[in-house]
């Protein structure tokens, strides 16, 4: 990589010569990532070049800021605030969005592709919402989009559901999507609360100083979502799926999980069923008792992991770093090459997902079955668990296991733990509606899915 003894005004295009021999890019945003992109291009410089056939060059980088000051490779980037130095110019081939959020990163990646300049992106939003719109834009212009650090980090698998298992039939895709509430929730597992374990994940940069999107699901919906346009061709929205977080949680919840022999984790997947005659995708996610020797319950630390079932392979898991400036900008790195092989080769549109003609359809999961783990905080009287087992057996729903904590104190809640067998999750909802009801109910009412073995 070149930068800055090979950078070049916005407006000096560059000779036939330099185009022939090197790929010039342009990164929209020179944070976390972008520094990490500019890292490892200088790092592996040689290797790379070798890679692609061609040198791969670092022309300039859109800062907010040029006042602000840049560590090691990054200060050697040439620094732009005007995103028409990039966005449609005429000595830029790649343009490189790590801005994150929808806007103005839609509308300079639009132009970008429009003009015909390959976009490589780490931006999950962007892509779970816009993505239809972003791939005939591709399709239209004849240009690339790549995408596979919106997904997992520096887990490759975008290109794995695109190319590796291309000949196969997936039939369900799930895993740890969000490396910051798997550490949450591992600091949880040995005891801290959940405010502590969050102030320990910020304190180490896993996550962010407003965890809301993590924390509350949406960040992993997104990305499943992604990953189902990939896995089955369907186009749902993350925002129309279920989703629920690990905010209510508590160090109770995970100490259940143990005494049960469960780890909780924040499950995010999606899977083909059939619905009548049709064919349909489920999609969800939620914290889950995951049981001890199934393949996502040791994932560790801030790690993600994603389990894919398909009928040729079976079950295959891919595991690694989900987040950070070197694992995301490996993954964008890869991207880069993978777009720089493609202009020197002459060929276009190698990565956009092919349009399927009849992808199933989103449906929401009220019929869909489940053991479930649910804790309550009662009043210490008879007849308490009586009437809890009574709402759940006018909904059909068998106890699988009860257990009872506290008690003996005047005035002092209990605690109340149940699992149960198998039932739908119209059944549960409309149970835990009518327990929440009931006059002895003190508080409480974590209700967690109970992930099968074989899932």
């Amino acid at each position: 990589m070149k930068m800055a003894e090979r950078s070049r005004g916005a407006a000096g295009a560059p000779s036939k010569k330099a185009v022939k021999k090197s790929v010039r890019v342009g990164l929209l945003g020179l944070g976390t990532v972008g520094a990490g992109v500019a890292e490892i291009l200088k790092k592996h410089q040689s290797m790379i070049d070798q890679r692609v056939g061609m040198e791969i060059d670092v022309v300039r980088a859109l800062v907010r800021s040029k006042k602000k000051k840049r560590s090691g490779v990054a200060r050697g980037v040439e620094q732009t605030t005007k995103p028409s130095d990039i966005v449609g110019a005429p000595d830029i081939d790649v343009v490189v969005e790590l801005m994150g959020g929808i806007e103005p990163a839609r509308t300079m990646v639009l132009d970008s592709l429009m003009a015909g300049q390959s976009v490589v992106t780490a931006n999950k939003a962007l892509v779970a919402l816009h993505g239809t719109e972003l791939f005939r834009a591709a399709k239209k212009s004849g240009a690339d989009i790549h995408f596979e650090a919106a997904v997992a980090g520096g887990i490759p698998i975008i290109r794995t559901l695109r190319e590796a298992l291309a000949s196969d039939r997936i039939t369900r895709v799930m895993g740890i999507l969000n490396g910051t509430t798997n550490y949450i929730l591992g600091q949880m597992a040995k005891g801290n609360s959940y405010e502590d374990a969050l102030g320990k994940a910020q304190e180490l940069g896993y996550a962010e100083a407003d965890p809301t999107l993590d924390v509350n699901g949406r960040d992993a919906a997104d990305k499943i979502a992604i990953l189902s346009r990939l896995a089955f061709g369907t186009s749902f929205k993350a925002g129309a799926i279920e989703v629920q977080g690990i905010e209510r949680l508590t160090p109770a919840v995970l100490a259940d999980a143990k005494s049960l022999g469960y780890r909780v984790k924040l499950i995010a997947q999606s899977w083909l069923a059939k619905h009548g005659d049709q064919e349909v995708v489920h999609a969800g996610v939620f914290p889950c008792f995951v049981p001890i020797g199934h393949e996502l319950s040791a994932v560790p630390g801030a790690q993600n992991a994603i389990l894919v079932q398909s009928d040729s392979l079976g079950t295959t898991l891919y595991q690694g770093p989900g987040a950070g400036g070197l694992p995301t900008g490996s993954a964008v790195t890869a991207d880069i090459m993978e777009a720089a092989r493609n202009i020197r080769a002459g060929v276009r549109r190698q990565l956009t997902p092919a349009s399927v003609t009849r992808a199933p359809k989103l449906k929401n999961l009220g019929q869909c079955s489940s053991r479930f783990y649910a804790r309550w905080l009662v009043r210490d009287e008879p007849g308490v668990l009586a009437a809890i087992s009574k709402v759940l057996a006018n909904n059909g729903i068998s106890l699988a296991t009860v257990l009872q904590y506290g008690g003996g104190e005047s005035d002092s809640p209990v605690g109340i733990v149940f699992t149960t067998h198998e039932t739908t999750n119209a059944q549960m909802n409309k149970a835990m509606n009518q327990i929440k009801r009931l006059r002895s109910l003190k508080g409480g009412g974590n209700v967690l899915r109970i992930l099968g073995k074989k899932e």
